[in-house]
């Protein structure tokens, strides 16, 4: 019997393009810019870059080895590469800029979730476990609330905020406890066969892998179900209850 529901963010309930993230990469540079520039700092535009890009490497590096990083470490590891000192509300601000470029130039909500978020979350307590670079998981709440869809979960696992990424069973664990459900009662959808789909089944959960999106580029052994579009999802998760 199926008693909870857990999605990724990126990817499944909401697209990214590369060209959004340049957009939003731009974003973030001119404001981390503007900010450090008013407050004393002189930094070119093209140290900036430097410097996320060194912050979201740090990230990278660290999501193969399955763990997790603050957004504000990244951001001291920006610090580092261009030689600042900066105070705690600096970073605390340098932090806001990426927020606000993330809101400025979001990704675009999946097709048909909102609906169907809707009426799952009348049947199911719904979760989210996801992997964040720099993008804090308080900013992916602000634009879930602003498009309406935030109070349909009752529960949030971002990785800046823990120790550990996908596919440790970690993440699906602590959110299943907040969620007072077994992992064998409950079912992840993801895009990602490595760490949603591998991490959910090696959690002791069902897994659907959404390709909506991200249409793989490996072979899925492992899914449940594939399913390419949400007017869809509804149909695979009553054949995965029975």
């Amino acid at each position: 019997m199926l008693k909870a529901i857990t999605f990724d963010f990126w990817q499944t309930l909401y697209a990214d393009s590369e060209k959004n993230w340049q957009k939003r990469q731009a974003i973030r540079i001119k404001l981390c810019h503007d900010y450090l520039n008013n407050h004393g700092y002189t930094c070119a535009l093209d140290d900036i870059g430097l410097g996320l890009e060194e912050a979201y490497n740090l990230v990278m590096s660290l999501w193969h080895q399955h763990k997790g990083v603050s957004v504000k470490r990244c951001m001291q590891r920006f610090a580092e590469v261009l030689a600042l000192r900066l105070e705690e509300a600096d970073l605390d601000q340098l932090i806001e800029c990426l927020g606000a470029a993330f809101l400025e130039a979001p990704p675009v909500r999946i097709p048909h979730v909102k609906p169907v978020l809707a009426r799952l979350s009348e049947k199911y307590p719904l979760g989210i476990i996801s992997d964040s670079a720099l993008t804090p998981g308080s900013f992916v709440r602000k634009l879930m609330a602003r498009d309406g869809i935030l109070h349909h979960f009752k529960t949030f696992t971002f990785s800046d905020e823990t120790d550990y990424t996908k596919p440790e069973v970690v993440q699906f664990h602590t959110t299943l406890a907040e969620l007072n459900t077994a992992p064998s009662a409950a079912v992840h959808i993801g895009d990602i066969f490595r760490t949603d789909i591998v991490g959910a089944k090696n959690a002791g959960m069902k897994a659907i892998r959404f390709t909506g999106f991200n249409k793989g580029d490996g072979t899925d052994t492992l899914s449940d179900a594939v399913v390419d579009d949400y007017r869809k999802l509804e149909v695979a998760l009553t054949q995965l209850a029975k």
